[in-house]
């Protein structure tokens, strides 16, 4: 990736430089300026169509701001205006575009785009400490809330199967309000916080961190509230030019995350049979 934009006012900063070059790149930096939430949910030829410039003036402009091209400018802005992207305003967005098949090009390209970044993301230093976690015997609690909460189950189902002492809560749980009366030392937290950070399960990571417990965390950028309150984290990127989030690179990510700490748990095969045993004798599947 190019420059990374963390706020509006390097973004309008950025804009303004660059539009002091040429009056093309000064169309194009104002446009983007004034529409930067609908932006997000343009292609190429769309965004050039609206500025009333060739695509290749388009390419040539992300180019001069640093960027491998448009597409790479997208997924970080994406990333900074996750926050304001709430529901109304992205089927506000995707109304105005249609289901154009450009339009669902864009999405997939941007999932792929994601997905490249994963080979990446494993083999980083906050990848391995989670495997060695998640492969520990220690009792793992997974925190998670509202729409980040989506994808706990799936996770949670596949970790019972591999090891014991897994537990997954949500401000709805009960254990919610004591997990602060657990020994710190006892237990491992996975959190999964994406957008819209829930000011619930922040708050809660926030108080555990201080309260000396050992937090792995999973989000979605270097700037989420999650990484301040984690001992490691790992950020798996999102596609936000939807109405709602897209969630399959996370679920991937999981994937792959799982499988790399099932290499790790001694007889872990034995433990597979047994269940397999037991659902085979429960007539579990039909």
């Amino acid at each position: 990736m190019g420059k990374n934009i963390e706020t509006f006012e390097q973004l309008t900063n950025m804009l303004k430089f660059i539009a002091d070059t040429s009056p093309t790149y000064k169309k194009i930096a104002v446009y983007i300026n004034d529409n930067y939430l609908q932006i997000v949910f343009m292609t190429t030829n769309e965004l050039a169509e609206q500025v009333g410039v060739s695509q290749g003036s388009i390419s040539r402009f992300f180019m001069a701001l640093g960027y491998r091209g448009y597409n790479d400018f997208l997924q970080n802005l994406q990333n900074m205006v996750s926050k304001e992207l709430t529901a109304p305003k992205r089927l506000q967005f995707t109304e105005k575009h249609g289901i154009k098949d450009k339009y669902m090009h864009s999405i997939f390209d941007n999932e792929l785009a994601n997905m490249e970044k994963l080979g990446g993301i494993m083999e980083s230093e906050s990848y391995k400490k989670m495997v060695d976690m998640l492969a520990s015997t220690k009792p793992l609690i997974i925190l998670s809330a509202r729409m980040s909460f989506t994808i706990v189950p799936y996770v949670h189902y596949i970790l019972n199967k591999m090891r014991d002492f897994v537990h997954e809560y949500t401000p709805s749980s009960p254990q919610w309000d004591t997990v602060e009366l657990t020994d710190p030392e006892s237990v491992n937290i996975l959190a999964v916080m994406m957008p819209r950070y829930p000011r619930a399960l922040v708050e809660k990571c926030q108080k555990l961190k201080k309260s000396g417990f050992h937090i792995y965390g999973v989000t979605d950028s270097e700037f989420s509230p999650l990484m301040e309150c984690s001992d490691s984290a790992v950020c798996v990127p999102l596609t936000v030019s939807s109405i709602f989030d897209i969630y399959s690179t996370p679920m991937i990510f999981f994937n792959i995350l799982l499988r790399d700490a099932a290499k790790k748990i001694p007889e872990i095969s034995k433990r597979m049979e047994k269940i397999e045993n037991i659902e085979l004798n429960n007539k579990v599947y039909y």
